[in-house]
């Protein structure tokens, strides 16, 4: 009898789960509590990692979003990043690079196919020391460049 129990509870559960209309036992079951304060404990890091933040400069520089230099014209680059240190062309398109002491700019530009003028198609910043500190102050270099208008 015992033994006949089992196997009623066992076929009761497998037909609750493959149901495709949930039982009452099961809708009526509700997630614990318990997730909530796993979501309270996870609010104040958040709180804590800016201060963290403005504490370090270079990680201060992180937070700024690299600028979008794609889709720009050979004269808006030049009108908002001046003339180009090097200039060289890779049919069918060029590569301007930018040099400013440990920061490099290069920039891939590409004819638009109905107007035949170059366009920024990709960047990459680049630091002499290959490092993320590195690259990141290369970026908030580029960016504060960029807001001076050169």
């Amino acid at each position: 009898m015992l033994l006949l129990s089992g196997c009623e509870a066992m076929r009761a559960d497998f037909e609750r789960l493959t149901s495709p209309t949930p039982s009452a036992s099961a809708s009526a079951r509700k997630p614990t509590p318990a997730v909530k304060p796993a979501a309270a404990r996870v609010a104040p890091k958040p709180a804590a990692a800016p201060a963290a933040a403005a504490a370090s400069p270079a990680a201060a520089a992180a937070d700024v979003p690299p600028p979008v230099l794609t889709g720009y014209r050979e004269s808006q680059l030049r009108a908002m990043l001046g003339p180009p240190t090097s200039e060289e062309s890779h049919p069918p398109g060029k590569q301007w690079r930018y040099r400013n002491g440990k920061c490099t700019l290069d920039i891939q530009l590409y004819p638009d196919v109905e107007t035949k003028q170059y366009g920024t198609l990709a960047y990459k910043v680049k630091s002499d020391d290959d490092t993320d500190e590195g690259r990141r102050f290369c970026l908030a270099q580029l960016q504060s460049r960029i807001q001076a208008g050169r």
